[in-house]
């Protein structure tokens, strides 16, 4: 996939990765309030899966972040 490594796919993944960080949350965490596997959470952060609208919307969310102004920091 072109848009895998791309610069604007890895600043999402920063914004996620700071987002997280921030909220002193560490991936189990995370993965365990989105009740998904830490894989999941693991495989977003390293750049081996895309994150897709929703599933970026639901990790704000469980960021305690809004979503639209976590997208505007990682189009920077």
């Amino acid at each position: 996939m072109k848009h895998l490594r791309s610069a604007r796919h890895r600043a999402l993944i920063a914004t996620i990765v700071q987002a997280r960080k921030a909220a002193g949350l560490t991936q189990r965490q995370l993965a365990s309030k989105l009740k998904r596997s830490n894989s999941f959470v693991w495989k977003i952060e390293a750049g081996e899966r895309r994150v897709d609208l929703l599933e970026f919307i639901e990790i704000a969310r469980c960021l305690d972040q809004d979503p639209l102004q976590m997208f505007a920091r990682a189009l920077g």
